[in-house]
């Protein structure tokens, strides 16, 4: 989803809002549409995040110059009380992919710099004299206070250091947060098309990994829980749903941060867990497999300790269970939530942490019950997220973990990401030979070696293709000559796994790049251009390159001479990286002529038929296709 089309999407909403609020008198004021619409998206805004639907008694429309447009106060989740200062931004779709001007940062941080300091003198405006002197007697009392501000464009470059400029020279609890379009589009992505919760920034988010926390045990007879000592230390409990509803409403989806399953908003394994909570509390323990979590320090627990505290605390399975207890709770009345602890009991497993690669697989371990695969447990690791959050600019959506997208927007594919790395390894890495030796793996032992670290495997893969290295622009375009690729009889998923198509990939690299820097210019951005070319679906002169590899493989096949060589030059090549490299050198010392590739005729698919369909491709398919 670029900005464009986001863009476009927030806009429709925000014109239903103008629309539903027309009549309203802060709505009649407004003269300008650029006006309506930052006044739109502070609504938007509140809604999307906080659920607040009662906007016009926080929105202050500023103090004269329109540089505070929200001053609002929240109780957080224990109680504490917040100041919240957001301002909004609109600015045209041409705007869109450019950076918020860093003036107009400056001016409007300057700006919160007076306010909070009490230098704002009072204005016409009373509802913004109201909140502020609130606001400037809670600074008084070193409260809490966190400054929001909402642009349409791209975060500017020197943003950071403003910030921490700002935040610096106020000191105390006084915090700022940008929320650029991608921020905004990000958080759209995972509420609509995810079916998760993003963070709300209108609620202060504590970090469980390094606080302290109580855990309020179950004791049952004589002990209170089941210790494990060797080779790991570990504990089994047995506590009560409201622990579990504590813990998921102070710290929420950051309660899940090593989990390879956030919990999603709304699904029928929720429904059935809340609904077993509620109406039958004494059969829930035979009902859940409970929930697994661990921690940085666990301290020595007696057999008559009713609580003790732990330092850091993730919840790596469960996250469903703990998430439908929290619902289920808070839905609950104060005479079903007694209820609810007096009959029901969560079983606890609460392993100490043995650093990143230990937790790692016990997270891999504790989920290996229901269908995770290799992948999703690499979906928390940065450069999967960042690869995600570069293809979102692309109609093309990178997915890192099974089934992460319900639905997608019009226009929009999902992609595995174990497609997108295959044909990276092959295509850029040059090594199809290791795609195709993972494939069998994959099939005969049950081992993902592309998703899996050699730390674990001398075969694994993960670390060749995921590092500070990886180009993302060459992922982008290695998936669009796989799609093309397998667009073909012959190659269609999971054919090509099986096939020489990641051979072809990899040597379609050099033959592309030798065919455009002779017929255009040695400086074509190749990945660019196929990007281009694939988004336009002009894809004819990569057809013909990928038709000329194939056709030069199986030359290199055929002057063998008789069966039994032919046979041992395809094994040769296709599970032996030696072999496959003398190709790959040979193939870079060839020298071409545009009308080596311009002269390849290409079937076009004009009949309707699938019998004709399949006849008008078969020569192009026989070209390319070995097995």
């Amino acid at each position: 989803m670029k900005n464009e089309d986001f863009y476009t999407i927030l806009s429709k909403e925000l014109e239903t809002l103008i629309t539903q609020e027309a009549g309203g008198e802060k709505f009649k004021s407004l003269k300008q549409e650029e006006q309506k619409h930052a006044y739109a998206l502070l609504i938007w805004f509140l809604d999307f995040y906080a659920g607040i639907k009662n906007t016009e008694k926080y929105i202050t429309d500023g103090h004269g110059d329109n540089s505070c447009d929200i001053i609002l106060d929240r109780k957080s989740s224990q109680g504490e009380t917040i100041f919240y200062l957001v301002q909004s931004k609109w600015n045209s779709i041409a705007n869109c992919n450019k950076e918020f001007d860093s003036t107009e940062l400056k001016s409007y941080l300057s700006d919160v710099h007076s306010i909070l300091r009490g230098d704002k003198e009072e204005t016409k405006n009373t509802s913004f004299n109201s909140r502020y002197k609130d606001l400037l007697a809670h600074i008084r009392k070193n409260g809490r206070v966190k400054v929001l501000y909402l642009t349409l464009r791209n975060t500017c470059s020197d943003a950071q250091e403003n910030i921490n400029s700002l935040e610096k020279t106020l000191g105390g609890n006084i915090k700022v947060e940008g929320f650029d379009i991608n921020k905004l589009k990000m958080d759209y992505i995972s509420r609509h098309y995810k079916k998760s919760t993003p963070p709300n920034p209108l609620e202060h988010i504590y970090n469980p990994e390094f606080e302290k926390i109580i855990i309020e045990v179950l004791k049952d007879e004589e002990n209170n829980h089941i210790e494990i000592n060797k080779p790991f230390e570990a504990h089994v409990f047995n506590v009560k749903p409201s622990l579990v509803f504590r813990l998921v409403e102070r710290y929420g989806v950051s309660l899940f941060d090593k989990n390879v399953r956030n919990p999603l908003i709304s699904s029928t394994i929720n429904n059935e867990i809340k609904s077993s909570l509620r109406k039958n509390p004494a059969y829930f323990w035979y009902y859940n497999n409970g929930i697994t979590a661990i921690s940085r320090r666990i301290p020595p627990i007696s057999n008559q300790a009713s609580s003790f505290e732990v330092i850091g605390l993730q919840i790596i399975n469960g996250a469903q269970t703990a998430y439908s207890i929290y619902k289920a709770y808070e839905e609950s009345s104060i005479e079903e939530r007694e209820l609810i602890d007096a009959e029901a009991r969560i079983t606890l497993r609460l392993l100490k942490s043995g650093g990143q690669d230990f937790d790692l697989h016990v997270t891999k371990y504790t989920n290996s019950q229901n269908p995770v695969s290799e992948r999703d447990f690499w979906s928390n690791d940065q450069i999967q997220e960042n690869i995600q959050n570069f293809f979102y600019e692309t109609n093309i959506w990178y997915e890192k973990r099974s089934g992460e997208f319900r639905k997608t927007p019009d226009g929009v594919i999902k992609i595995p990401n174990s497609y997108i790395a295959s044909a990276y390894l092959a295509f850029w890495l040059n090594d199809p030979v290791s795609v195709f030796k993972a494939s069998l793996s994959r099939d005969d032992e049950g081992v993902d070696l592309i998703f899996t670290s050699h730390k674990d495997n001398k075969d694994g893969l993960y670390e060749t293709i995921f590092n500070s290295e990886t180009n993302m622009e060459a992922m982008l375009a290695a998936f669009c000559m796989f799609d093309i690729l397998t667009d073909r009889d012959g190659f269609e998923i999971p054919k090509i796994f099986y096939s020489n198509g990641f051979h072809i990939l990899a040597l379609s690299k050099i033959i592309i790049s030798k065919y455009l820097s002779v017929k255009y210019d040695k400086s074509i951005n190749v990945l660019s251009y196929i990007y281009k070319k694939y988004q336009k679906n002009e894809i004819n002169e990569i057809r013909k390159c990928l038709v000329y590899v194939s056709k030069l493989m199986k030359e290199e096949i055929e002057n063998k001479n008789d069966e039994e060589k032919e046979y041992e030059a395809i094994q040769n090549i296709m599970t032996k990286k030696s072999y496959f490299d003398i190709m790959l050198d040979k193939i870079e010392k060839l020298s071409i002529e545009p009308n080596d590739i311009d002269s390849i005729e290409l079937k076009e698919e004009t009949d309707t038929t699938q019998d004709d369909h399949d006849k008008d491709k078969l020569e192009e398919k026989e070209a390319m296709a070995i097995h």
